[in-house]
């Protein structure tokens, strides 16, 4: 996750840049001077020839290490254009590949009042740019290219809402976020979420690369009970993903647990999967968590919706079979919704020493007739994942439980997330590099 020390770094760089070269930039000449410190006079021409041509621009921001991990030094540089009156820069990353610096990523940032308010920092095999959006509202993206995918790895955003410090830290490589809200003069409201998403597509369709896909659970700090008995990721840990079409959600989970104790019967003692869904569709994680009364700002803190809370037996994989042990909802369920258990479908098997559980859950057990997902934008909802591991059955206080988040199961903004994604570019960033040679490589073949 984006730490405060590289916000410092950034800022650190962008005072050294503004003490450098004043209010106005660098010309590319001058650049190409300090340019020589880290690479050959070749490499600084595969540069040059990269920028727009006869186009007068200055540069405003950079930073040179290894974004893409190979141990060769990189480039992140920002410009901009002088005749274009759009507040606009634009930011280029350059990668080592071999022995050329090409081209991976293009984008235009807007600024507020100099163009010095874009940062670029390289650290940690990423390139993080920073972008002043207000004078209290600044986001700080993090990107890395692996197998010619450049792909946005994290996003911090702090900002002011409603008198509040408002802070959110997305890893889309651990598919991890930290919401936390600061107390300030105009408001005491002081409160921290942390949980895993899950993100989920539509059935069937390729997940690209650099896109989040597989969200794995194996911290302490989501041991919401029994962290002691908890002897690390070998003891036990599970990895999540999901699929939806118009009439069911689908859940995939791989679980690694050292001792598997299965449930023999209802009231036997054992290793299960619980799941907690919160149905009540959001465009975005805020509005999930946060409500507006009046000039303030007020977690959700009670459900305004139905909880569901169901319990998934494993089964033993030979004699037992997995089945769903229990369904609580916080309020009763109507007649469709009961008559939807039955649409309920559970399977497991053990391979290569891991636990397979496959679920389908139908909307309408959520008294959905079909899904929720009515564009092209994210729709969230809560969902929070939980692993029950007991490794002696004669000592069921010892039970060991590993969430997706945080989790409190009478406080809803504690639960973590299950996204629906339609179109990965509303969600996340990825471009493949090689994208259009393939593309035209396919036309000449007449596809």
């Amino acid at each position: 996750m984006i730490q405060r020390s590289i916000l410092k770094l950034v800022f650190i760089q962008i005072l050294s840049i503004y003490i450098s070269f004043g209010q106005s930039g660098s010309t590319f000449s001058e650049f190409k001077v300090k340019l020589s410190r880290y690479f050959s006079q070749d490499m600084i021409e595969d540069i040059e020839h990269q920028f727009p041509q006869k186009t007068r621009f200055s540069v405003w921001g950079w930073d040179v290490g290894d974004f893409s991990g190979d141990g060769n030094p990189d480039l992140g540089v920002s410009i901009k254009v002088h005749d274009e009156r759009r507040k606009v820069t634009y930011v280029y990353l350059f990668a080592d590949i071999d022995g050329f610096l090409e081209q991976v990523f293009m984008q235009p940032f807007e600024f507020v009042e100099l163009p010095l308010e874009i940062g670029i920092s390289i650290k940690n095999s990423k390139c993080y740019i920073t972008q002043k959006k207000d004078s209290d509202f600044w986001t700080i993206r993090g990107y890395t290219f692996q197998n010619g995918v450049v792909y946005l790895v994290e996003e911090y955003v702090s900002r002011n809402l409603l008198g509040h410090s408002l802070e959110t830290n997305i890893s889309f490589e651990k598919n991890e976020s930290i919401i936390k809200v600061n107390k300030t003069k105009k408001a005491d409201l002081d409160f921290e979420s942390k949980f895993f998403f899950v993100p989920s597509y539509p059935r069937n369709s390729e997940i690209f690369i650099g896109y989040p896909s597989e969200t794995k659970v194996a911290q302490v700090d989501y041991a919401i009970k029994g962290s002691y008995y908890w002897k690390g990721e070998y003891d036990s840990n599970y990895k999540i993903k999901s699929s939806y079409d118009d009439d069911y959600i689908y859940l995939s989970f791989t679980i690694q647990d050292d001792i598997f104790i299965p449930k023999e019967c209802e009231k036997c003692n054992g290793d299960f999967v619980s799941l907690w869904f919160n149905f009540e569709p959001t465009n975005s994680t805020l509005k999930r968590i946060f409500k507006q009364s009046g000039n303030k700002l007020v977690v959700k803190e009670v459900p305004e919706g139905n909880i569901y809370h169901l319990t998934i037996n494993l089964g033993n994989f030979a004699k037992s079979y997995p089945n769903v042990e229990s369904i609580y909802s916080l309020e009763p369920m109507d007649d469709e919704q009961v008559r939807s258990v039955s649409r309920i479908k559970v399977f497991s098997t053990q391979t290569n020493g891991n636990i397979i559980l496959k679920v389908r859950i139908p909307y309408s057990l959520f008294g959905f007739e079909r899904s929720p997902v009515d564009s092209d934008q994210p729709v969230y909802i809560g969902f929070t994942a939980i692993y029950h591991d007991l490794d002696n059955e004669f000592r069921p206080s010892e039970i060991t439980q590993i969430a997706s988040s945080i989790f409190d199961e009478t406080n809803p903004a504690t639960f973590g997330e299950l996204i629906f994604i339609t179109d990965f570019r509303k969600f996340s960033f990825a471009q493949n590099i090689f994208l259009s040679n393939i593309l035209n490589s396919l036309e000449e073949f007449g596809f």
